[in-house]
């Protein structure tokens, strides 16, 4: 039975090695353009890529969670990701709320770095209810 959960215990951490590498990759790609392109047109180019990063990993890590639900969870994963699109599209607007009573266009940069954490934090949310599907598998 020990070897069974130290077993268990290293797959998880393989699996979950390999998604965290795919998300520290995006971070360090963000932090490396931003390290080269420190104007504020620079910026927000280097966090409209990274929102655009995590869009695409966050649709990677559902597709593969679905693939791991029976119906009924594929149907509230569904559902919970549609209550989140609207959650996000609410939380952007905020984000413009708050950016246009700002003066300056650094916060041009900084905004477009608060939508994407916005979509980062659902990619790593997702990831870690894959995690747990995951952890017990051959």
């Amino acid at each position: 039975m020990r070897r069974f959960i130290l077993s268990a215990a290293a797959l998880l951490l393989a699996v979950s090695a390999q998604a965290k590498d795919a998300m520290n990759t995006i971070d360090l790609h963000t932090e490396s353009c931003l390290n080269t392109n420190q104007s504020t047109a620079g910026m927000l180019e280097c966090y409209t890529h990274a929102e655009q990063e995590w869009d695409t990993e966050l649709n990677r890590v559902y597709k593969a969670l679905q693939s791991k639900l029976k119906p009924a969870g594929q149907d509230a994963l569904k559902q919970a990701q549609r209550a989140w699109v609207a959650q996000r599209d609410k939380e952007f607007d905020l984000v413009n709320a708050i950016h246009a009573q700002m003066d300056g266009t650094m916060w041009i940069a900084v905004m477009a770095g608060k939508r994407a954490d916005v979509v980062k934090e659902r990619a790593v949310a997702l990831q870690s209810y894959l995690d747990l599907l995951t952890e017990g598998e051959p």
